[in-house]
């Protein structure tokens, strides 16, 4: 069965759009991006859209200030070529972390960052496990329609698959991430525990104690890995209550300022992340998930 509609890619996600065209039978239409020598951005899409709908895949790590004006020239390009509606596939959606303003001055970046992907045209967003926590669904962020679609079942069979067990003890770092230790427990079927975060700086983080376990591992989930010093700090409670095996799961990993190095050479076993960010310790990819998704409603009608 193939989709009803054709896929386009921005810098930061072409790897996983074509993955999953080829997993979905959609189209790819390709885009050509080059610089004018004062920095601007060019882009050109090549194909047929006219009186389709598109998807565009764009991820928003590390330079999420250009890559979103790169989505938006693409967007408006196909929007001029006629296409009849954009879907953005944003697989890692930045900005979401600030959804409160916690101190006077400071903006509400969650939802000014969701305005303007409004804003280019698009009509539709999926993402990927996107950091939900005061708001609780996606809807109160996007005035468009919007699903934030999830890869922990998917990160919890490869654990299982790789040797993992299905005893180990789930750990959540906070309040944030019980929504997805929930559901690595649950594929497991196993304890979850959830602990008390405190940050106290960009870069420092301070966690609650654990109570003793029987168990011989434990597996620490959560939606990122950006410098590491959450799960650092967790690999310390769990080594000190005699946990042996350590491993991680995380579906967007930045792994910023050497954190994969820090956190080997703290103990843990292994980081199963996605390539949700392209990086070289990807273990699982979302393709899957979002060709089955686009299949399921833009699929069937050829």
């Amino acid at each position: 069965m193939n989709l009803d509609l054709v896929i386009a890619y921005g810098s930061a996600a072409e790897q996983l759009a074509r993955r999953t065209a080829q997993l979905s039978g959609a189209e790819v239409v390709e885009v050509n991006r080059r610089l004018f020598p004062d920095g601007e951005q060019y882009v050109k899409v090549s194909g047929e859209v006219k009186g389709k709908d598109v998807a565009v895949f764009q991820s928003f790590a590390f330079h999420p200030d250009t890559l979103l004006v790169e989505y938006a020239l693409i967007v408006d390009a196909l929007k001029g070529m006629g296409c009849s509606r954009v879907i953005g596939v944003l697989p890692y959606l930045a900005y979401a972390r600030q959804d409160e303003r916690f101190n006077r001055g400071e903006p509400l970046s969650a939802r000014v960052f969701a305005s303007l992907i409004e804003a280019t045209g698009t009509d539709e967003v999926f993402t990927v496990d996107m950091h939900l926590h005061r708001f609780h669904e996606i809807r109160e962020v996007f005035s468009i329609p919007a699903s934030n679609l999830t890869a922990m079942p998917l990160l919890a069979g490869h654990y299982l698959e790789k040797g993992g067990s299905p005893n180990a003890l789930v750990v959540g770092p906070d309040s944030e991430s019980r929504q997805w230790a929930s559901k690595v427990s649950e594929s497991l079927s196993s304890e979850c525990v959830i602990l008390e975060k405190e940050r106290l700086g960009d870069r420092q983080v301070k966690v609650s104690e654990l109570r003793g376990s029987n168990l011989g591992s434990a597996v620490i989930v959560d939606d990122m890995v950006s410098t590491g010093r959450t799960l650092l700090e967790v690999i310390g409670k769990l080594r000190r209550i005699g946990i042996e095996r350590i491993d991680a799961i995380a579906t967007h990993s930045l792994l910023v300022e050497d954190a994969f190095i820090r956190l080997r050479d703290a103990g843990l076993a292994s980081l199963i992340t996605t390539d949700t960010i392209e990086n070289p310790h990807t273990k699982v990819s979302v393709a899957p998930l979002l060709a089955r998704t686009l299949l399921e409603k833009y699929g069937g009608r050829g």
